[in-house]
Parts: C-alpha cells; structure tokens; sequence
C-alpha cells in the first residue's frame, strides 16, 4: 500500500501479484487524465514568447513542450477555489543562487478565466509565506507568461515553490474539469503541490502526476555560462590498500547543448591526479541529469579520505559553472569488522497487505542468526497506528520516491540498494519483498559479502524492583571509519503484541505484532564520544509493567544521517540483547562484583535523589562511573 507524505492516501501503482493494490484507496490522491488524454499521441510545442540570452526557464522541465489542448490532467474529486505549485528544491535552484527569479509561465489545456501566480516561500516543507505574486485578468490555453513586478533573488540553501490559482470543476466528464498541461519530460516524477479542500480541511498537499510533471516553470534571469554542468556529491565509497575504487557521479547539464563529453580530475586529500577524459553516451540535454564514472585511487595508507571530483570541460570547452566540484569520502581500511543486519520493517494495522509480508519476514527470522540480524518494526507508512512512535514518522523521510511513501515495505542496513515497484528515480533505501526468499537473498549480501569499518557490543542491566533497564554500548573501529558522522540508536523493542484492528486478516484470526518499538533515545541517533577507536555509551530505559520482559529486546547501531540526500543514512553495524534471558539483573551484578550505586548527579553536577531526564551521572561503590541518559 502506498500514502503521501503529509496528506492525502494511496495510489494507483503497477504491483507485482505478491503486492496487490487495495482497491478501497487505490484512487484517492491521484491527479486523473482527460477521457481523451489517451488519444494523445505526442506533446506539442506551442509557440512561445523568445527569452533573453541572459534569461532560462526553470522548473520540473525547461523546454515549451505542452499537452495538447484539451488533453489535460485535473482533480475533479476535490473541486473549488484551488492553488497547484510545484517544488523548486534545493537541488534544482542550487545553479542559480545569486541570479533572480523575474517572471512564471504556467501551461493550460482549458480555459481558466482569471488567475494569479505566486511564488512562495518553504514552511514545514510545503508552500508558506507569498513573496511574489501577479494577476492574470484572462488565461488562454497554451502558455500564460507573467512577469513579477520585483526579482526575486535566489539565496544559498533555499527551497521554494511556484504556482497559479484556478477553480477546479467535479464533472469528470468534461474536458474543461482538466485544466492541467502535463508532460512527460524533465525531472524523475515530481509530485504536484495543491492548495484544496481534502475532508474537512483544507491546505496544501502533494499529489502523484503519475510520472508526468506539470507544465510550472519560473524565469531566471542572471548570468550564464555557455558550457555548465554542476556534479553532485557521492558520499562515501570503500576500497583497498593499493587497488582503485571506482564509483559514479552525478550530474545536470545546464549548458546550452547536450553534453557529450566530460573532462575531470579527481584529488585525493589535496593531490590531485591527471585529467581524464570521459565520453557521455547517449548524450544529455538541457536541464537533464546523467552520470559519468571515475576511478579513484587508494593509496598505501588507510584511513577516511576526502575526495574531490572536478569537472574542467564540457565538450572540450571550459566548465564555466558556479558549482563544478564533487565531494565524497574514501573509506580505506587495512582492517574490517563482520557486518550484522538490521532489518527495519514499516508496517500499520490500516495496511491489509502488512500481514503477509510480516509472515515472510517471521519465517526468515527463524531460521537467521539472531547474533547477527535484528529487526525493528516502524508502524508508518500507510497511515500510522496505536503503536506509532514519533519516531517512525520521521524516518519516512528515508523514502526515496517523490515524496510518497508505503507499507508494507523494509530497509536493510538503510543501504540505497533498491529499485521498488515503486521508487522512481534514483536507487531507494526501501523494499517491498515479494517472498521469504526474497528476504533471504538480500540478508545474504549484507552478512556475506559486505564488512563494516566498526563494530559493536550491547550489555543490559534490568532492575526488576524499579522497572529499569540499564543499556552499555560498547564499540570499536578502524582508521577509515567517519567517526564525526556516527549517531548510535537504540530501540527498545517487544514481540507478540496483540494487534487490536489489524487489516487483511481473517475474521476470528488474532494477529500478533513483532518487533514493535516502546522506546528509543532519538530519531536519528545521538552522537557518539570516542576515545580514540573506542566508545561506550549508557542510557536508561524504563520498563512498563504491561510490557512482557521475556519478549522484551535492545537494539543497537551506528548510523549516518544525512539532511541533503535520503541515500546517504547507511548502518554501518548493529548489535542487540533480550532484556532478561541474555541479561544479568543489576541486582546480580552487584551481587557478583560487589557494586552498587552510591550516588547519583545531574549534568550541572548537583546530587539528585533519583533519576532525572538527562545525563545522570552514575557513581558506583568500585569507584567507576557511568554516564547514563534517562528520557
């Protein structure tokens, strides 16, 4: 099943048979094509009004390609006084910081009457504050091109998003209900932002265009380069003492003709190596992203290098772009650690398809090794649940696909390994798996043929009289491991929790969920103190009495996150504990070793009486000490 990211429901998407659509939801949240949009054979090229040389347009795509009239697409089943937008990202205005937006277009299939264009601002990731805007006293079909009467200039690090207004009618028959221009070229599908009434609220949400992106383009106006074409940063790649790595950038072309042929030259720590030539085949055109590959060498010393990828001539000609440097790291290690498997599942009770894919990933489970795979379930995706953490919502961020997310899915080791039914675009950190085997055969890559540069131990501590477990992570790496990029999550986590509505199931059937969080120290992981290649880290968890303790586990890894790309959140090891089986109660362990608590303080170094959210500093009677967090 499948849900927008802050709004609406599921789509209508091609699924294998292991991953039928729910017919209930298939239809909601989708932009319709016209009764004749299918007797469209091609797009046209209407005339429009000739740019300065020092102007382009900007947006999902940047050519004058249109639908043809009364071929559109529209939203009759939200009808009324609505707003579209599309999304200028950071990304796509990322060439053009210090130019100046000065004017939009917007495509039509129908008559609209009057409009007006907007150009807003970012707010909670969706369109905010106007900071431009123009009326249209009557729009035609065709483009409608309109000038601002004051630039807008386009800053570092800013997202934005651009649009026009319009009343959408409900017949679904009648062409004029699908005002839309949409075609099929430009960007990997965006999704189409629009201002309607959706139940009993109204405001902005982001609907799928079906792999077609909306006729929305803004004017840039500045200075331009002839030859331009921007690569984007490749994160991390891994390689050998003495061998070559070799990886693939990204990037667009913002030059005036296709890109046939790239010059570069990579540096390695600052020692940059010869120029190489690398021809682009097929070619790419304006606006349009392609990749190229480099090859990159070790050395004969390990440790986390810094990579840089310059781009010095498009088509034999100067790279005159602002932006012509890649970067990236070079993890080279003399020595590696056996890499675990963190299996994270996403899963509600709304998701009638969950169930099924919950048995394939059980019935792996019980055959893998449970001292190295450990799996964690996120009740998100498809709606949320009664076990919803927060939590879990926030790593629907890790959906590489338009902004849409679904369920059932799962993450291995959050590695960008995939190309769902769904995902478009780029490579995605989520799967939907069709079978157990299917399951089997991507463990199987990550414990078999991958290693990590760190590796950890969990220990837990449970004190029954107080309802508390006590968790030390222990780790340890090579010299080619980020350390400044590790966070350390831990999950407190239960299974066979009774569902209370779970979809999909038969009547008089209880299902049971596994592998449900209760808690956790952080989103996306707390940053991590080391001492050298080493770390230990406390933290104190309270443990419900409603909870059962046998089916209670600890789970624990070292990840990355990155705001700037979902790809980029790898888990580099992971290691976990059963509360009570493989777990010494604190009573115990002072007991065996002679060590109790003593005293107990705050950040601020005041005693305290008890716990207390923070750090607590913990002093023991064999005169260590414990940094512990208490949430």
């Amino acid at each position: 099943m499948k849900k927008f990211l802050l709004s609406v429901a599921a789509l209508a998407m091609s699924f294998a048979a292991s991953a039928q659509v729910d017919v209930q939801h298939q239809r909601v949240g989708v932009v319709e094509q016209s009764p004749y949009f299918a007797q469209q054979s091609a797009v046209v090229h209407k005339a429009a009004k000739r740019i300065a040389a020092n102007q382009r347009w900007v947006g999902y795509y940047s050519s004058d390609a249109l639908a043809a009239a009364h071929k559109g697409m529209g939203i009759y089943n939200f009808p009324g006084d609505n707003k579209v937008a599309i999304c200028l990202s950071e990304a796509i205005l990322k060439p053009y910081v210090g130019k100046n937006i000065v004017g939009l277009r917007f495509g039509l299939c129908e008559e609209i009457g009057s409009s007006s264009i907007s150009l807003y601002k970012s707010a909670s990731s969706k369109p905010g504050d106007v900071c431009r805007s123009a009326n249209v006293e009557k729009c035609v079909i065709g483009w409608n091109e309109v000038k601002f009467s004051e630039p807008y200039p386009i800053k570092a690090g800013e997202e934005l998003y651009a649009g026009y207004t319009y009343t959408q009618l409900a017949d679904n028959t009648d062409t004029k209900s699908y005002p839309f221009s949409a075609v099929k070229d430009g960007l990997a599908e965006q999704p189409l932002w629009v201002y309607c009434k959706l139940g009993n609220d109204t405001g902005w949400y982001n609907f799928s265009m079906d792999g077609y992106n909306i006729s929305i383009q803004v004017l840039v106006e500045g200075d331009f380069a002839e030859y331009d074409v921007m690569p984007s940063d490749f994160g991390t790649v891994k390689g050998a003492i003495n061998s070559n790595v070799e990886t693939s950038v990204e990037f667009t072309n913002n030059a005036v003709e296709a890109v046939s042929s790239l010059d570069y030259i990579v540096s390695v720590d600052g020692v940059a190596g010869s120029e190489q030539h690398v021809a682009i085949f097929p070619s790419v055109g304006y606006n349009k992203t392609g990749t190229f590959k480099v090859s990159i060498p070790c050395g004969s010393t390990e440790g986390l290098k810094n990579v840089k990828v310059e781009v010095t001539k498009v088509n034999g000609h100067k790279n005159g772009g602002a932006t012509i440097v890649a970067e990236g790291k070079l993890s080279v290690a003399a020595n590696m650690y056996k890499r675990n498997l963190c299996i994270e599942e996403f899963t509600t009770e709304q998701c009638g398809n969950c169930p099924r894919v919950a048995g394939y990933l059980h019935e792996y489970l019980e055959t893998a090794d449970p001292n190295r795979v450990f799996a964690v379930c996120h009740h998100a995706g498809y709606y949320t649940d009664w076990l919803t953490k927060s939590c879990d919502k926030t790593l629907l961020y890790l959906y590489n696909d338009g902004g849409r997310t679904f369920a059932p899915a799962m993450m291995f080791n959050r590695e960008p390994d995939f190309k769902s039914a769904y995902a478009t675009g780029q490579k995605n950190n989520v799967v939907l798996p069709g079978s157990t085997t299917e399951i089997s055969k991507y463990a199987s890559k990550y414990l078999n043929k991958t290693m990590a540069d760190a590796k950890l131990d969990v220990s837990v501590a449970y004190n029954e009289s107080e309802s508390k477990a006590v968790i030390v992570v222990t780790g340890e790496s090579n010299d080619a491991y980020d350390k400044e990029s590790a966070l350390l999550t831990l999950y407190l986590t239960e299974d066979n929790v009774e569902a209370k509505d779970q979809a999909g199931v038969s009547l008089g059937t209880t299902f049971y969920h596994q592998h449900v969080i209760r808690d956790f120290n952080s989103a996306w992981g707390a940053p991590v103190t080391w001492e050298g290649n080493k770390f230990s880290a406390t933290y104190e968890f309270d443990v419900d009495s409603a909870w059962k303790k046998d089916d209670l586990k600890v789970v624990a890894f070292l990840n990355k996150h990155s705001t700037k790309s979902r790809i980029d959140n790898r888990i580099e090891n992971v290691a976990g504990k059963n509360l009570v089986q493989n777990s010494t109660s604190i009573e115990s362990v002072g007991s065996a070793y002679n060590v109790v608590e003593v005293a107990r303080y705050n950040a601020a170094g005041q005693r305290i009486s008890g716990k207390q959210k923070g750090l607590n500093i913990v002093k023991l009677s064999n005169g260590k000490t414990l940094k512990i967090m208490v949430k």
